[in-house]
């Protein structure tokens, strides 16, 4: 089977990727209804008609899933909203990365990887992983400082996931020197063109 073309591995992976693009919609709609949801919750919990221990059992195992964090005895909504934001964060990259990689997918199945615009979208890419892993530590710092801040007296532990990633980052590397083969590979099909 040929890598190019119609009917070929880059055909599949485009096929794959409108899966990925449908499921990622799903994530971030499920993601703004729940975090609605929460707030509906939060207001009637405020008006009486929502029982708060059921509130408090819910950002009880939010929380844990973000970190090992203990003797917590600050705002409930805290970890919830923190656990939301990165969920946000990761939905919104991903719908740009897999968009864009959908329109690269398509010109490998016309048979043109070389062209400009492929460039662009290894850029685009790039730049969205690199906001993405920033903003991703950025919002763990923060959340981690405002639970030992807010968390009361005797408040332990960290919140999850804001280590370094050294695969992330690689990736992001990569795709900077792919990107710029991409452009040099453009160019030269460009003047090889005009050459003819």
């Amino acid at each position: 089977m040929q890598a190019l073309g119609k009917h070929s591995i880059a055909s599949i992976v485009r096929g794959g990727l409108g899966v990925a693009w449908i499921a990622s919609w799903l994530f971030a709609a499920a993601t703004v209804l729940a975090l609605l949801g929460y707030v509906i919750a939060l207001i009637m919990s405020a008006v009486g008609g929502v029982d708060p221990q059921w509130l408090h059992d819910m950002s009880q195992q939010i929380r844990l899933r973000n970190g090992s964090i203990e003797n917590y005895n600050g705002p409930g909504w805290l970890p919830v909203f923190g656990t939301f934001a990165l969920a946000g964060v990761g939905a919104g990259g991903a719908l740009v990365v897999i968009w864009r990689l959908r329109k690269m997918f398509d010109n490998f199945r016309s048979g043109e990887p070389f062209r400009r615009e492929n460039a662009d979208h290894l850029r685009v890419i790039w730049i969205t992983m690199l906001i993405v892993e920033i903003s991703r530590l950025a919002l763990l710092a923060l959340l981690g400082l405002l639970i030992r801040i807010l968390g009361g007296p005797g408040v332990t532990g960290h919140s999850g996931g804001g280590e370094f990633n050294l695969m992330t980052w690689a990736s992001i590397l990569i795709l900077i020197v792919l990107s710029e083969i991409f452009r040099e590979g453009a160019r030269l099909k460009e003047e090889q063109e005009l050459t003819i």
